[in-house]
Protein backbone atom coordinates (compact mmCIF):
# COMPACT_ATOMS: atom_id res chain seq x y z
CA UNK A 1 0.00 0.00 0.00
CA UNK A 2 1.34 3.43 -1.03
CA UNK A 3 1.48 5.92 1.49
CA UNK A 4 1.11 9.78 0.57
CA UNK A 5 3.25 11.89 1.94
CA UNK A 6 2.27 14.19 4.68
CA UNK A 7 5.08 16.96 2.88
CA UNK A 8 3.26 17.54 -0.67
CA UNK A 9 0.94 20.32 -1.02
CA UNK A 10 -2.83 20.02 -1.24
CA UNK A 11 -4.19 20.22 -4.90
CA UNK A 12 -7.02 22.63 -4.49
CA UNK A 13 -10.04 20.94 -6.82
CA UNK A 14 -11.31 21.60 -9.90
CA UNK A 15 -13.79 24.37 -10.44
CA UNK A 16 -15.57 24.46 -13.98
CA UNK A 17 -16.41 27.33 -15.61
CA UNK A 18 -19.78 26.63 -17.29
CA UNK A 19 -23.10 28.15 -16.27
CA UNK A 20 -26.14 26.40 -16.65
CA UNK A 21 -28.53 27.30 -18.90
CA UNK A 22 -32.12 28.20 -18.39
CA UNK A 23 -34.03 25.10 -20.76
CA UNK A 24 -37.63 26.71 -22.37
CA UNK A 25 -40.58 24.81 -22.36
CA UNK A 26 -44.41 25.14 -22.81
CA UNK A 27 -46.26 25.94 -19.25
CA UNK A 28 -48.82 23.14 -18.14
CA UNK A 29 -52.05 24.56 -18.81
CA UNK A 30 -54.62 24.45 -15.71
CA UNK A 31 -57.96 26.32 -17.14
CA UNK A 32 -60.14 25.16 -14.25
CA UNK A 33 -58.94 27.22 -12.17
CA UNK A 34 -60.06 30.10 -13.59
CA UNK A 35 -63.47 28.50 -13.21
CA UNK A 36 -63.25 29.64 -9.41
CA UNK A 37 -63.72 32.49 -9.81
CA UNK A 38 -66.64 32.24 -11.99
CA UNK A 39 -68.57 30.02 -9.97
CA UNK A 40 -67.58 32.33 -6.40
CA UNK A 41 -69.54 35.12 -8.47
CA UNK A 42 -72.44 32.49 -9.32
CA UNK A 43 -72.74 31.68 -6.35
CA UNK A 44 -72.89 35.72 -4.93
CA UNK A 45 -75.69 36.44 -6.91
CA UNK A 46 -77.38 33.39 -6.54
CA UNK A 47 -77.14 34.31 -2.60
CA UNK A 48 -78.19 37.97 -3.32
CA UNK A 49 -81.24 36.97 -5.30
CA UNK A 50 -82.32 34.26 -3.01
CA UNK A 51 -81.87 37.05 0.36
CA UNK A 52 -84.18 39.73 -1.87
CA UNK A 53 -86.65 36.78 -3.08
CA UNK A 54 -86.90 36.13 0.74
CA UNK A 55 -88.15 39.59 1.61
CA UNK A 56 -91.16 39.11 -0.32
CA UNK A 57 -92.58 41.71 -2.29
CA UNK A 58 -93.49 45.35 -1.94
CA UNK A 59 -96.61 47.08 -2.52
CA UNK A 60 -98.40 50.49 -2.93
CA UNK A 61 -101.79 50.95 -1.20
CA UNK A 62 -103.71 54.07 -1.41
CA UNK A 63 -105.94 55.17 1.17
CA UNK A 64 -107.84 58.20 2.31
CA UNK A 65 -106.85 58.64 5.63
CA UNK A 66 -104.23 56.44 7.65
CA UNK A 67 -106.82 56.36 10.72
CA UNK A 68 -103.72 55.81 12.70
CA UNK A 69 -102.00 53.20 11.29
CA UNK A 70 -97.94 53.55 11.11
CA UNK A 71 -94.64 51.92 9.65
CA UNK A 72 -94.41 48.52 11.57
CA UNK A 73 -97.85 47.47 12.11
CA UNK A 74 -98.73 44.23 10.42
CA UNK A 75 -100.72 43.13 7.10
CA UNK A 76 -103.10 40.28 8.29
CA UNK A 77 -104.90 37.53 5.68
CA UNK A 78 -107.56 35.39 7.79
CA UNK A 79 -106.37 36.42 11.19
CA UNK A 80 -102.40 36.20 10.51
CA UNK A 81 -99.54 38.40 9.69
CA UNK A 82 -98.60 38.31 5.92
CA UNK A 83 -96.46 41.13 5.78
CA UNK A 84 -95.70 44.60 7.38
CA UNK A 85 -96.23 48.37 6.95
CA UNK A 86 -92.79 49.85 6.25
CA UNK A 87 -94.20 53.46 5.16
CA UNK A 88 -96.61 55.68 5.96
CA UNK A 89 -96.54 58.88 3.70
CA UNK A 90 -98.63 61.78 2.33
CA UNK A 91 -99.33 61.69 -1.78
CA UNK A 92 -97.82 64.59 -3.27
CA UNK A 93 -101.24 66.32 -3.86
CA UNK A 94 -101.79 65.76 -0.39
CA UNK A 95 -105.19 64.26 -1.49
CA UNK A 96 -104.59 60.77 0.97
CA UNK A 97 -102.20 58.16 1.96
CA UNK A 98 -100.09 56.21 0.89
CA UNK A 99 -98.60 53.06 2.37
CA UNK A 100 -95.82 51.11 1.31
CA UNK A 101 -96.40 47.79 2.24
CA UNK A 102 -94.34 44.62 2.25
CA UNK A 103 -95.83 41.26 1.84
CA UNK A 104 -93.96 38.23 2.85
CA UNK A 105 -92.87 35.67 0.29
CA UNK A 106 -94.82 32.88 1.44
CA UNK A 107 -97.91 35.32 0.56
CA UNK A 108 -96.31 36.69 -2.62
CA UNK A 109 -99.52 35.73 -4.53
CA UNK A 110 -102.32 38.45 -2.32
CA UNK A 111 -100.29 40.98 -4.61
CA UNK A 112 -102.42 40.62 -7.69
CA UNK A 113 -105.13 41.78 -9.53
CA UNK A 114 -108.40 42.16 -7.43
CA UNK A 115 -107.04 41.72 -4.13
CA UNK A 116 -108.84 44.16 -1.48
CA UNK A 117 -106.84 46.20 1.16
CA UNK A 118 -108.38 48.16 3.59
CA UNK A 119 -107.51 49.33 7.36
CA UNK A 120 -109.11 47.98 10.26
CA UNK A 121 -110.11 49.91 12.90
CA UNK A 122 -113.19 50.13 15.51
CA UNK A 123 -115.71 50.36 13.39
CA UNK A 124 -119.89 50.42 15.20
CA UNK A 125 -122.89 50.53 13.39
CA UNK A 126 -126.54 49.79 14.31
CA UNK A 127 -126.13 45.96 12.60
CA UNK A 128 -122.45 45.27 13.50
CA UNK A 129 -119.54 46.04 15.54
CA UNK A 130 -116.29 45.75 13.74
CA UNK A 131 -112.48 45.99 14.93
CA UNK A 132 -112.79 46.11 18.50
CA UNK A 133 -109.46 44.82 19.02
CA UNK A 134 -108.09 47.92 17.66
CA UNK A 135 -109.11 50.22 20.85
CA UNK A 136 -106.34 48.89 22.90
CA UNK A 137 -104.30 47.38 20.25
CA UNK A 138 -102.14 48.77 16.68
CA UNK A 139 -104.37 49.33 13.67
CA UNK A 140 -103.66 46.89 10.60
CA UNK A 141 -104.34 46.28 7.34
CA UNK A 142 -106.13 43.63 6.02
CA UNK A 143 -105.99 42.10 2.73
CA UNK A 144 -108.95 40.13 0.52
CA UNK A 145 -106.38 38.11 -2.35
CA UNK A 146 -108.30 38.61 -5.85
CA UNK A 147 -109.16 35.24 -8.51
CA UNK A 148 -106.51 32.95 -8.69
CA UNK A 149 -104.43 33.27 -11.60
CA UNK A 150 -104.76 36.79 -11.80
CA UNK A 151 -102.23 39.25 -13.27
CA UNK A 152 -99.08 40.98 -10.63
CA UNK A 153 -100.28 44.04 -9.29
CA UNK A 154 -98.38 46.16 -7.18
CA UNK A 155 -100.35 49.41 -6.72
CA UNK A 156 -103.67 49.41 -4.61
CA UNK A 157 -106.49 51.78 -3.82
CA UNK A 158 -108.20 50.82 -0.03
CA UNK A 159 -111.24 50.33 0.61
CA UNK A 160 -113.09 52.62 2.89
CA UNK A 161 -115.11 50.67 4.88
CA UNK A 162 -114.71 46.50 4.98
CA UNK A 163 -116.06 44.30 2.67
CA UNK A 164 -119.45 42.98 3.14
CA UNK A 165 -118.06 39.28 2.96
CA UNK A 166 -114.44 39.08 3.59
CA UNK A 167 -114.21 35.37 2.56
CA UNK A 168 -116.44 35.00 -0.47
CA UNK A 169 -116.33 31.22 -1.26
CA UNK A 170 -115.64 31.09 -5.75
CA UNK A 171 -118.32 28.21 -5.31
CA UNK A 172 -120.92 30.16 -4.45
CA UNK A 173 -123.77 31.80 -6.48
CA UNK A 174 -123.94 35.54 -7.40
CA UNK A 175 -127.07 36.42 -8.28
CA UNK A 176 -128.45 39.87 -9.45
CA UNK A 177 -132.05 41.24 -7.86
CA UNK A 178 -134.37 43.98 -9.63
CA UNK A 179 -136.59 46.08 -7.56
CA UNK A 180 -138.48 49.31 -8.43
CA UNK A 181 -136.58 51.08 -5.59
CA UNK A 182 -134.43 50.37 -2.80
CA UNK A 183 -136.94 49.08 -0.70
CA UNK A 184 -134.46 49.88 2.16
CA UNK A 185 -131.76 47.83 1.53
CA UNK A 186 -128.51 48.14 2.06
CA UNK A 187 -124.86 45.97 2.07
CA UNK A 188 -125.01 43.01 4.37
CA UNK A 189 -128.65 42.89 4.73
CA UNK A 190 -129.34 38.76 5.32
CA UNK A 191 -130.61 36.78 2.30
CA UNK A 192 -132.63 33.84 3.83
CA UNK A 193 -134.46 30.55 3.17
CA UNK A 194 -137.47 28.88 5.76
CA UNK A 195 -135.77 31.96 8.02
CA UNK A 196 -132.58 30.69 8.24
CA UNK A 197 -129.54 33.05 6.49
CA UNK A 198 -127.95 31.53 3.34
CA UNK A 199 -126.46 34.41 2.06
CA UNK A 200 -126.07 38.56 2.19
CA UNK A 201 -126.18 41.31 -0.41
CA UNK A 202 -123.63 42.70 -1.36
CA UNK A 203 -124.48 45.60 -3.04
CA UNK A 204 -127.31 48.05 -3.69
CA UNK A 205 -127.14 50.78 -6.82
CA UNK A 206 -128.64 52.03 -9.61
CA UNK A 207 -129.21 50.08 -12.82
CA UNK A 208 -126.84 51.55 -15.87
CA UNK A 209 -130.02 52.52 -17.50
CA UNK A 210 -131.70 54.08 -14.15
CA UNK A 211 -134.91 52.15 -14.94
CA UNK A 212 -134.72 50.21 -11.49
CA UNK A 213 -132.42 49.24 -8.69
CA UNK A 214 -130.38 46.08 -8.67
CA UNK A 215 -129.19 44.31 -5.42
CA UNK A 216 -126.38 41.88 -5.88
CA UNK A 217 -126.71 39.74 -4.17
CA UNK A 218 -124.64 35.86 -2.70
CA UNK A 219 -126.17 32.58 -1.57
CA UNK A 220 -123.20 30.62 -0.11
CA UNK A 221 -122.27 27.40 -1.33
CA UNK A 222 -123.68 25.49 0.74
CA UNK A 223 -127.08 26.50 -0.21
CA UNK A 224 -126.71 27.58 -3.78
CA UNK A 225 -128.95 24.76 -4.65
CA UNK A 226 -131.97 25.94 -3.42
CA UNK A 227 -131.65 28.75 -5.95
CA UNK A 228 -133.65 27.55 -8.88
CA UNK A 229 -134.83 29.12 -12.15
CA UNK A 230 -138.66 29.56 -10.99
CA UNK A 231 -137.19 31.12 -7.42
CA UNK A 232 -139.11 33.42 -5.93
CA UNK A 233 -137.81 36.32 -4.32
CA UNK A 234 -139.36 39.36 -1.60
CA UNK A 235 -138.30 41.63 0.73
CA UNK A 236 -138.52 41.17 4.20
CA UNK A 237 -137.58 44.21 5.98
CA UNK A 238 -139.62 46.25 8.62
CA UNK A 239 -142.56 45.70 10.50
CA UNK A 240 -145.73 44.28 10.00
CA UNK A 241 -148.30 45.27 12.34
CA UNK A 242 -152.08 44.63 12.19
CA UNK A 243 -154.80 44.88 13.97
CA UNK A 244 -158.03 42.77 15.07
CA UNK A 245 -161.08 42.64 16.94
CA UNK A 246 -160.08 39.04 17.92
CA UNK A 247 -156.33 38.55 17.88
CA UNK A 248 -155.47 41.63 19.39
CA UNK A 249 -152.33 44.08 17.77
CA UNK A 250 -150.17 41.73 15.78
CA UNK A 251 -146.69 42.56 15.38
CA UNK A 252 -144.49 40.63 13.08
CA UNK A 253 -140.83 41.16 12.10
CA UNK A 254 -137.77 39.06 10.52
CA UNK A 255 -135.10 40.52 12.40
CA UNK A 256 -133.46 43.33 14.32
CA UNK A 257 -131.00 43.51 11.82
CA UNK A 258 -133.56 43.52 8.99
CA UNK A 259 -135.20 45.84 10.32
CA UNK A 260 -132.49 48.39 10.74
CA UNK A 261 -130.82 47.07 7.14
CA UNK A 262 -133.40 45.61 5.24
CA UNK A 263 -133.53 41.88 4.45
CA UNK A 264 -134.80 39.23 1.58
CA UNK A 265 -136.20 36.34 1.62
CA UNK A 266 -136.85 33.52 -1.52
CA UNK A 267 -138.47 30.39 -1.89
CA UNK A 268 -138.37 27.52 -4.76
CA UNK A 269 -141.60 25.52 -5.92
CA UNK A 270 -142.22 21.92 -5.33
CA UNK A 271 -141.21 21.26 -8.79
CA UNK A 272 -137.97 23.06 -9.00
CA UNK A 273 -136.77 24.07 -11.68
CA UNK A 274 -132.82 23.48 -12.68
CA UNK A 275 -130.24 25.33 -10.36
CA UNK A 276 -129.35 29.18 -10.84
CA UNK A 277 -125.97 30.02 -12.58
CA UNK A 278 -123.86 33.12 -11.40
CA UNK A 279 -125.48 36.22 -12.92
CA UNK A 280 -129.17 35.12 -13.41
CA UNK A 281 -131.51 38.00 -12.73
CA UNK A 282 -134.52 37.41 -10.75
CA UNK A 283 -137.91 40.42 -9.81
CA UNK A 284 -137.32 41.02 -6.36
CA UNK A 285 -140.80 41.55 -5.08
CA UNK A 286 -142.17 43.71 -2.40
CA UNK A 287 -144.03 41.29 -0.39
CA UNK A 288 -144.71 37.35 -0.47
CA UNK A 289 -147.80 35.60 -1.40
CA UNK A 290 -149.27 32.99 0.73
CA UNK A 291 -149.41 30.33 -1.49
CA UNK A 292 -145.57 30.42 -1.24
CA UNK A 293 -144.67 29.12 1.91
CA UNK A 294 -146.63 26.36 0.99
CA UNK A 295 -143.89 24.84 -1.07
CA UNK A 296 -142.08 22.08 -0.16
CA UNK A 297 -138.99 21.39 -2.47
CA UNK A 298 -136.25 18.44 -1.45
CA UNK A 299 -132.90 19.60 -2.20
CA UNK A 300 -129.69 18.98 -1.07
CA UNK A 301 -128.07 21.15 1.20
CA UNK A 302 -124.68 20.84 1.74
CA UNK A 303 -120.65 21.76 1.73
CA UNK A 304 -120.38 22.32 -1.67
CA UNK A 305 -123.78 23.04 -2.99
CA UNK A 306 -123.57 21.77 -6.48
CA UNK A 307 -122.74 17.66 -5.44
CA UNK A 308 -124.59 18.33 -2.27
CA UNK A 309 -121.51 15.71 -0.51
CA UNK A 310 -117.94 16.45 0.35
CA UNK A 311 -116.89 13.07 -1.17
CA UNK A 312 -119.39 13.04 -3.87
CA UNK A 313 -117.55 13.67 -7.21
CA UNK A 314 -120.37 12.78 -9.47
CA UNK A 315 -124.45 11.54 -9.47
CA UNK A 316 -125.16 8.19 -11.49
CA UNK A 317 -127.16 8.64 -15.03
CA UNK A 318 -130.21 6.18 -14.69
CA UNK A 319 -131.56 4.77 -18.19
CA UNK A 320 -135.32 4.95 -18.78
CA UNK A 321 -136.63 1.35 -19.09
CA UNK A 322 -140.06 -0.42 -20.05
CA UNK A 323 -141.49 -3.98 -19.85
CA UNK A 324 -144.16 -4.78 -22.57
CA UNK A 325 -145.49 -7.91 -22.88
CA UNK A 326 -149.01 -8.79 -24.96
CA UNK A 327 -151.57 -10.74 -22.64
CA UNK A 328 -152.78 -13.97 -23.87
CA UNK A 329 -157.01 -13.27 -23.23
CA UNK A 330 -157.16 -9.69 -24.70
CA UNK A 331 -154.66 -9.49 -26.70
CA UNK A 332 -153.87 -6.23 -26.03
CA UNK A 333 -150.56 -4.63 -25.10
CA UNK A 334 -149.33 -3.97 -21.90
CA UNK A 335 -146.19 -1.85 -19.99
CA UNK A 336 -144.58 -1.00 -17.11
CA UNK A 337 -141.71 1.20 -16.72
CA UNK A 338 -139.36 2.83 -14.66
CA UNK A 339 -135.85 3.59 -13.99
CA UNK A 340 -132.54 1.04 -14.16
CA UNK A 341 -128.77 1.33 -13.48
CA UNK A 342 -125.94 0.59 -15.71
CA UNK A 343 -123.42 -1.69 -13.93
CA UNK A 344 -120.43 -3.72 -14.94
CA UNK A 345 -122.60 -6.94 -14.69
CA UNK A 346 -125.99 -5.31 -17.11
CA UNK A 347 -128.90 -3.89 -15.45
CA UNK A 348 -129.66 -3.43 -11.63
CA UNK A 349 -133.12 -2.10 -11.31
CA UNK A 350 -136.28 -3.38 -9.53
CA UNK A 351 -136.72 -6.65 -9.67
CA UNK A 352 -140.62 -6.72 -11.41
CA UNK A 353 -139.19 -4.47 -14.22
CA UNK A 354 -136.76 -7.68 -15.09
CA UNK A 355 -139.08 -10.29 -14.69
CA UNK A 356 -140.72 -12.04 -17.59
CA UNK A 357 -144.72 -12.22 -17.35
CA UNK A 358 -145.41 -16.06 -17.80
CA UNK A 359 -148.86 -15.96 -19.50
CA UNK A 360 -146.99 -13.37 -21.82
CA UNK A 361 -148.26 -14.05 -26.10
CA UNK A 362 -145.04 -14.67 -28.05
CA UNK A 363 -142.99 -13.35 -28.92
CA UNK A 364 -142.98 -12.99 -24.48
CA UNK A 365 -142.05 -10.11 -22.26
CA UNK A 366 -139.56 -7.56 -23.56
CA UNK A 367 -137.36 -4.65 -22.16
CA UNK A 368 -136.70 -1.76 -23.88
CA UNK A 369 -133.78 0.40 -23.18
CA UNK A 370 -132.47 3.52 -24.96
CA UNK A 371 -134.19 2.48 -28.27
CA UNK A 372 -133.31 -0.79 -27.71
CA UNK A 373 -135.09 -4.24 -27.35
CA UNK A 374 -133.99 -7.06 -25.14
CA UNK A 375 -136.25 -10.19 -24.37
CA UNK A 376 -136.13 -11.18 -20.73
CA UNK A 377 -135.12 -14.48 -18.93
CA UNK A 378 -135.29 -15.46 -15.96
CA UNK A 379 -131.52 -15.64 -15.54
CA UNK A 380 -130.62 -13.15 -13.20
CA UNK A 381 -126.75 -12.69 -12.03
CA UNK A 382 -128.29 -11.53 -8.67
CA UNK A 383 -131.54 -10.57 -7.07
CA UNK A 384 -133.09 -10.46 -3.32
CA UNK A 385 -137.08 -9.24 -3.00
CA UNK A 386 -136.90 -6.71 -3.93
CA UNK A 387 -133.75 -6.07 -7.22
CA UNK A 388 -132.12 -7.88 -9.41
CA UNK A 389 -129.62 -7.66 -12.03
CA UNK A 390 -130.04 -8.63 -15.69
CA UNK A 391 -127.32 -9.55 -17.90
CA UNK A 392 -128.56 -7.29 -20.38
CA UNK A 393 -125.53 -6.85 -23.43
CA UNK A 394 -126.29 -2.76 -23.33
CA UNK A 395 -123.23 -0.54 -24.07
CA UNK A 396 -123.29 2.80 -22.12
CA UNK A 397 -121.37 5.52 -21.47
CA UNK A 398 -123.30 5.35 -17.98
CA UNK A 399 -121.80 2.67 -16.30
CA UNK A 400 -121.66 3.16 -12.89
CA UNK A 401 -118.38 2.04 -10.83
CA UNK A 402 -118.85 -0.91 -8.73
CA UNK A 403 -115.76 0.36 -6.15
CA UNK A 404 -118.94 3.35 -5.84
CA UNK A 405 -121.75 0.86 -4.78
CA UNK A 406 -122.23 -0.14 -0.95
CA UNK A 407 -124.59 -1.36 1.94
CA UNK A 408 -126.06 0.28 4.32
CA UNK A 409 -126.47 -0.58 7.45
CA UNK A 410 -128.86 1.69 8.78
CA UNK A 411 -130.35 4.75 6.99
CA UNK A 412 -128.84 7.75 6.27
CA UNK A 413 -128.90 11.11 4.56
CA UNK A 414 -129.20 10.10 0.54
CA UNK A 415 -130.44 11.75 -2.48
CA UNK A 416 -132.62 9.86 -4.84
CA UNK A 417 -131.73 10.77 -8.48
CA UNK A 418 -133.67 9.79 -11.82
CA UNK A 419 -134.43 11.76 -14.74
CA UNK A 420 -131.32 13.52 -16.00
CA UNK A 421 -133.59 16.59 -16.51
CA UNK A 422 -135.07 17.00 -12.91
CA UNK A 423 -133.16 17.98 -9.65
CA UNK A 424 -132.19 15.17 -7.23
CA UNK A 425 -134.90 15.10 -4.26
CA UNK A 426 -133.08 15.27 -1.19
CA UNK A 427 -134.35 13.52 2.00
CA UNK A 428 -133.35 13.22 5.41
CA UNK A 429 -132.16 9.87 7.34
CA UNK A 430 -135.17 10.99 9.34
CA UNK A 431 -137.66 10.34 7.34
CA UNK A 432 -136.27 6.84 6.75
CA UNK A 433 -137.75 4.24 8.78
CA UNK A 434 -136.27 0.63 8.68
CA UNK A 435 -138.73 -2.42 8.19
CA UNK A 436 -136.77 -5.48 7.42
CA UNK A 437 -134.57 -5.25 4.36
CA UNK A 438 -135.96 -1.93 3.02
CA UNK A 439 -136.61 1.47 4.45
CA UNK A 440 -140.03 3.27 4.11
CA UNK A 441 -140.13 6.72 3.08
CA UNK A 442 -142.11 9.08 5.12
CA UNK A 443 -145.41 9.82 3.45
CA UNK A 444 -144.70 13.22 4.43
CA UNK A 445 -142.35 12.90 1.45
CA UNK A 446 -143.83 14.07 -2.00
CA UNK A 447 -143.06 11.44 -3.92
CA UNK A 448 -144.82 9.73 -7.36
CA UNK A 449 -143.97 6.30 -9.31
CA UNK A 450 -142.02 8.33 -11.73
CA UNK A 451 -139.27 7.78 -9.49
CA UNK A 452 -139.34 3.78 -9.63
CA UNK A 453 -136.01 2.67 -9.50
CA UNK A 454 -134.31 5.93 -8.84
CA UNK A 455 -131.04 5.46 -7.33
CA UNK A 456 -130.34 5.87 -3.51
CA UNK A 457 -127.05 7.79 -3.43
CA UNK A 458 -125.26 8.43 0.29
CA UNK A 459 -124.52 12.03 0.37
CA UNK A 460 -121.42 10.83 3.18
CA UNK A 461 -119.46 9.59 -0.05
CA UNK A 462 -121.90 9.51 -3.06
CA UNK A 463 -121.66 5.22 -2.89
CA UNK A 464 -125.18 4.17 -4.38
CA UNK A 465 -126.74 2.19 -1.58
CA UNK A 466 -130.14 0.72 -2.88
CA UNK A 467 -132.86 1.61 -5.14
CA UNK A 468 -136.43 3.33 -4.91
CA UNK A 469 -139.35 0.84 -4.89
CA UNK A 470 -143.19 1.59 -5.39
CA UNK A 471 -145.54 -0.80 -4.24
CA UNK A 472 -149.13 0.16 -3.94
CA UNK A 473 -147.98 3.47 -3.96
CA UNK A 474 -145.35 3.56 -1.09
CA UNK A 475 -142.11 4.18 -1.78
CA UNK A 476 -139.28 2.16 -0.17
CA UNK A 477 -135.44 2.42 -0.18
CA UNK A 478 -134.48 -1.46 -1.38
CA UNK A 479 -131.09 -1.77 -0.07
CA UNK A 480 -128.00 -3.56 -1.48
CA UNK A 481 -127.57 -5.90 1.15
CA UNK A 482 -126.12 -8.88 -0.12
CA UNK A 483 -125.23 -7.22 -3.63
CA UNK A 484 -122.31 -9.53 -5.55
Amino acid sequence: MTERSTDAPLEPPAISTELPSAVLGPVPSHAWTWLLPLFALVVAVLFVVRVFEGRGVTVSVLADDGYGVRAGDSVRYRGIDVGRVEEVRLQPDLTGVELGVRIDDAARNLARAGSRFWIVRPHVALDSVQGLETIVGARYLAVLPGEAGAERQREFVALAEPPVAERLDPNGLEIVLEAPTRLGLSPGAPLAYRGIQVGSVLSVGLASDASSVEVRSYVRPAYAELVRENSVFYEVGGVDVSLGLMGGLRLELESLRSLIVGGIAFATPSDPAPRATNGDRFALQPEAKEDWSAWRPALPVGVDGGNASAGMASLPRPVRVQKSWETSILRRDRSKSGWALVVAGGLLAPKELLTPVEDARAPGTRLSVEGREFGLENAFTWENEWLARAPVGLVSDAVWPSERVRAAEAPEACLFVADPARAAFAVSGARLIPDGPTWKVDPAVSLDAEWHGAAVVARADGAVIGLLVFLDGEARVATLAGLR
